[in-house]
């Protein structure tokens, strides 16, 4: 894990080799080489990724920061002071800090200093930017973890327990979407990074990043007046997060641990009146056996209280989210001004509805595969018969469920509103054709009842899997919409694209026609693929 908490920044890293390197210099002509300035952008790109990496652990280890009535029933009994059990946690939370902090950056701390000095002569050059580049993204990842721990703390100290687990979910998935949204935008700050004069003094007092540059400009000294006052927010800014958290950590630890003899656990409600209405009606209309009826329910329950799994599919769908404002965002930009309403979208606003779909079902379809007690799916082992096939259209059925209210509620009016009905409603079902083709190529060899299955197991392939996901978003969105946008110039144009789909269609229906019995049974427990395959001529049962 550690290990992987690294490969960010030295990906990152690795991608400026040609920015860099001085034969590439040569190559493009460069003269005069200055590493601070040049370096500017790049530097707040990686105080802002080891802002994101590390606060990100920190919203996902949300739980396990405070101490609470699970640790009291385990600590409380032992012969130990409540004193030391504080200092004890405090301690490992601080020690996690600075693990965190260090291991996120160790690998980009060295690498970019020397690929930005490589051509420096003088090795105290080196030295300096190396120091003060590690101090500044150190000190950046712990603020923000220290940022994560100060929010959690005062929420446990203020709100009830029962108040503080109903909001925790949707506070932690603010806390995703800021993160990444703040990562996507780090490249548009780059024009107010070169150019501080002409930014606002607000914006940069604001942006918590600017802090750590201008603390590392001024201890490099080549900051100007707005970097030297923004080295000065930097090192009160920590100050203030640090006072905070430890405060937070101590008000919640006296309410959360030290009264938990006291405490109740509350389970989550059932749900009212409106919700059991609903899902009659899906009852009727959508769910036909009771296997999907029982298995829908639990799915949704599940989605709705388990934080883990709500963080997954609202991390995607945020992720999604900034994309997608992203690329409408350089869309209008880069539209010719003057253009009328009326006139066709480019591919890049086409794409937007597409780039929400993708992550949201690539979201839930993940979700699909991490249990919520596997020790209590005993019961989905003991009931439910392994030839089944209904696996498949319930997972289709739960997806559809997340994605009908993204094309009826946002997508059909929103296009409506700027372009049309007739136009509104052809990109809302073309949306919906390519959402449906979606689903069932994620769906393809998927056997198992969601959230019930053992998570599956580290792959060798795994890095290839996610080049596959990148590639095919790159498909998904920028070559659909693109097609799309060619279609739209002349309807006769759909004669091509709509047997395409259908071309595309019938073979995916036609593999899954193929599969055998052994790739559709039911399973609990996903098997690693072994290095050789035998044949049992044995006859051993």
């Amino acid at each position: 894990m550690l290990g992987l908490l690294a490969m960010p920044g030295a990906f990152a890293t690795i991608f400026l080799l040609d920015k860099y390197g001085s034969f590439f210099r040569f190559l493009r002509g460069e003269g005069k080489f200055d590493a601070y300035a040049a370096s500017l952008p790049d530097e707040y790109f990686f105080i802002v990724l080891a802002m994101v990496v590390t606060g990100a652990v920190a919203i996902w280890k949300w739980d396990t920061l405070i101490p609470d009535h699970r640790d009291y029933a385990n600590l409380a009994p032992l012969p130990i002071s409540s004193r030391n059990i504080f200092l004890a946690n405090l301690t490992a939370v601080l020690l996690l800090a600075g693990v965190l902090a260090l291991d996120v950056n160790a690998a980009s701390s060295v690498l970019f200093p020397l690929m930005v000095c490589g051509s420096e002569s003088s090795f105290a050059y080196l030295l300096v930017f190396l120091g003060t580049h590690l101090l500044s993204v150190v000190l950046a990842s712990i603020f923000s973890f220290f940022v994560v721990l100060a929010i959690l703390g005062l929420l446990m100290a203020a709100l009830p327990y029962r108040v503080f687990r109903a909001c925790s979910v949707y506070v932690r998935c603010a806390m995703a979407i800021f993160l990444m949204a703040m990562l996507s935008t780090s490249f548009a700050m780059v024009g107010f990074v070169q150019n501080p004069s002409a930014t606002s003094r607000l914006l940069l007092k604001l942006v918590s990043p600017l802090w750590f540059l201008g603390l590392c400009q001024s201890l490099r000294g080549v900051a100007g007046p707005a970097f030297a006052s923004l080295g000065r927010f930097a090192v009160v800014g920590f100050a203030t997060a640090l006072i905070l958290a430890l405060g937070a950590y101590a008000l919640s630890y006296r309410r959360c641990f030290t009264q938990s003899a006291e405490a109740v656990a509350n389970l989550p409600s059932t749900g009212g009146g409106a919700g059991e209405h609903f899902l009659r009606l899906l009852d009727k209309l959508f769910l036909k056996t009771p296997f999907e009826r029982a298995c829908f329910r639990f799915s949704l329950r599940t989605l709705s209280r388990s934080e883990s799994h709500a963080l997954i599919v609202g991390g995607f769908t945020g992720l999604g989210i900034v994309l997608a404002s992203q690329t409408l965002f350089e869309a209008a930009r880069a539209a010719p001004h003057g253009s009328s309403p009326s006139a066709l979208p480019s591919a890049d606003v086409l794409s937007v509805p597409l780039i929400l779909g993708y992550f949201l079902l690539l979201g839930v379809r993940f979700a699909f595969d991490i249990p919520v007690t596997l020790r209590a799916n005993w019961i989905f082992r003991f009931t439910v018969n392994p030839e089944t096939g209904e696996c498949v259209p319930l997972a289709r059925k739960i997806m559809l469920t997340f994605l009908i209210p993204l094309l009826l509620i946002v997508c059909l009016p929103v296009c409506v509103w700027r372009w049309g009905w007739s136009m509104g409603v052809t990109h809302t079902a073309v949306v919906a054709v390519l959402c449906l083709f979606l689903t069932e190529i994620l769906l393809v060899r998927f056997r198992k009842i969601p959230f019930t299955c053992a998570a599956p197991t580290f792959k060798s392939s795994a890095l290839v899997t996610v080049v596959y996901y990148i590639l095919g978003f790159a498909i998904f969105t920028s070559g659909s919409s693109t097609a799309e946008r060619w279609a739209l110039e002349d309807p006769l144009r759909y004669l091509v694209v709509v047997p395409a789909l259908a071309g595309a269609w019938l073979i995916l229906r036609r593999y899954r026609g193929e599969m055998t019995t052994l790739d559709t049974r039911l399973e609990f427990v996903e098997r690693p693929d072994t290095a050789v395959e035998v044949l049992d001529l044995t006859f051993r049962r």
